[in-house]
């Protein structure tokens, strides 16, 4: 038998040389041509007709493009515009705006479209009319996306969609990927890298700007609710935007994979930092809901709190706005309002009652002054007729008879002092015409026989009156007085 030789075993082969990297990203032949000899690359085929006459007819191609959609743009738009005000009204007002200045780069992409078919059915060599037609096409299609977008995405969703659109031009974006998505720090048995970071923001953009818009809605549905009062209309519109905002949170998180049971412990540990270092939030936020459960202070409400007196604009979860009569926005606390005294002068009713004393003189008409007090309340317009207005007679003082005038009004949120005034005002002038006279206050002074009058003369910082001393016996104050 003959021995069977065995084949012969190919030679392995060289190993390719890896491709250089710079950044993670590999370089092109011909970039790594001009990386090793420019000048030999620069005149092998930037100098070389077979290199320029292509490269000029497509840059001539593209010259040609940019001016012929600058040229019609006018008349594409005076077009556009004309078809659009055929339009319903409803219509009309959503693209007035928008497709106009689409105009141009509709006809851009069009026109390097064509350019670029023609190109290729004649074989003719186009990547820079491909690359320009990719841009161009980008271009319209942000345009048209963006327009439809918040104002406050556009500017960024642009430049995100711009940057891609770069990327795919060139023939990059595929690499990116890869590299965005492997570059970066292991964490929890994932990458922490750019695509991840981008998805997160993305994701939590989406999700909050989701959750704002919703609870926006659902809490101008909740203000037009009949039977509800002011305070749990408040209070169902701030629970609804937590409970929105803690979902959004919450499906943030699931969204991008990262699991709610290890942020339990952290969670804890922080809520524990901030347990201790927000006393002050959390208790004006417990206190907020307080207030907005029981009722006891609500918008509208005329309060009094040390010396803010004013209407009750809006109740928040921290602070409630009170708007005073000078026109001062005081945002008070609402931990004051639960732990302070707060006088609420339209908690139960908006009737309130208000006392002024006037004094007369003991030769004056008793029943004729309380009469004519009486009189001079029901005088001001705002003085209630039912509870009527009372003037009783409150103290016979050394110097005068002491009267109080008490009313009532049902508009506290108008002013007390200044119907109070009024009401002074109308009792001044029935008492000047009844001649009734309100005493001044004086003093008498006891000057006992054998004493003298001793006038000392003092300079301070500026002249003082002369003040009189009585003398008296020994050991007597001199500045006595005897009523």
């Amino acid at each position: 038998m003959q021995e069977e030789t065995p084949p012969p075993q190919a030679e392995p082969a060289p190993p390719e040389a890896a491709s250089p990297q710079i950044g993670g990203f590999t370089l092109p032949d011909w970039a790594q041509t001009i990386v090793d000899d420019p000048v030999g690359y620069a005149r092998g085929t930037l100098l070389n007709p077979d290199f320029l006459i292509p490269v000029g007819t497509q840059l001539a191609v593209i010259i040609g493009v940019l001016l012929a959609g600058i040229i019609l743009a006018p008349t594409g738009r005076r077009l556009v515009k004309a078809g659009v005000s055929r339009l319903p009204a409803n219509i009309r007002s959503r693209v007035d705006e928008t497709l106009p200045s689409l105009v141009r780069p509709a006809l851009w992409a069009s026109f390097f479209w064509i350019a670029q078919t023609a190109m290729a059915g004649s074989g003719i060599d186009h990547p820079l009319v491909r690359i320009a037609t990719s841009l161009a096409t980008a271009w319209l299609i942000i345009r048209t996306a963006t327009a439809v977008l918040p104002e406050g995405l556009r500017k960024p969703v642009t430049w995100i969609a711009w940057a891609i659109a770069v990327l795919n031009a060139f023939g990059y974006l595929d690499e990116f990927l890869h590299w965005a998505q492997t570059f970066g720090p292991p964490f929890g048995g994932r990458t922490i890298s750019p695509a991840f970071v981008l998805q997160a923001i993305i994701t939590a953009a989406l999700f909050l700007y989701g959750a704002h818009w919703l609870a926006k809605r659902l809490k101008t549905r909740v203000d037009t609710l009949p039977r509800v009062e002011p305070s749990i209309r408040i209070l169902l519109g701030n629970a609804i935007q937590v409970g929105l905002f803690f979902a959004a949170v919450i499906l943030t998180l699931t969204g991008l994979g990262i699991p709610l049971g290890g942020l339990a412990v952290l969670g804890g540990a922080i809520g524990v930092g901030l347990g201790f270092g927000m006393q002050q939030i959390v208790a004006n936020f417990i206190s907020g809901v307080i207030l907005l459960t029981d009722r006891s202070i609500k918008p509208e409400d005329v309060i009094e709190v040390d010396d803010t007196y004013g209407v009750v604009k809006s109740l928040g979860l921290r602070y409630a706005s009170v708007i005073t009569r000078d026109g001062k926005e005081h945002l008070i606390p609402n931990e004051q309002l639960v732990t302070n005294k707060v006088v609420n002068w339209s908690y139960s009713n908006s009737e309130v009652r208000i006392k002024r004393r006037i004094r007369v003189e003991y030769e004056s008409d008793l029943k004729r002054a309380v009469s004519l007090c009486v009189e001079g309340a029901l005088a001001v317009d705002r003085v209630l007729t039912n509870p009527a207005p009372k003037c009783l007679v409150m103290e016979f003082g050394d110097e005068a008879v002491e009267l109080e005038v008490r009313f009532w009004i049902n508009d506290p949120q108008n002013g007390i002092n200044n119907v109070g005034s009024d009401v002074m005002l109308s009792v001044w002038d029935r008492f000047r015409e009844a001649g009734i006279d309100i005493p001044l206050r004086h003093e008498d002074v006891l000057i006992t026989p054998g004493s003298t009058l001793k006038v000392e003369m003092v300079r301070e910082k500026r002249e003082a009156a002369p003040r009189t001393v009585a003398s008296g016996p020994p050991g007597a104050d001199p500045y006595s007085e005897d009523a």
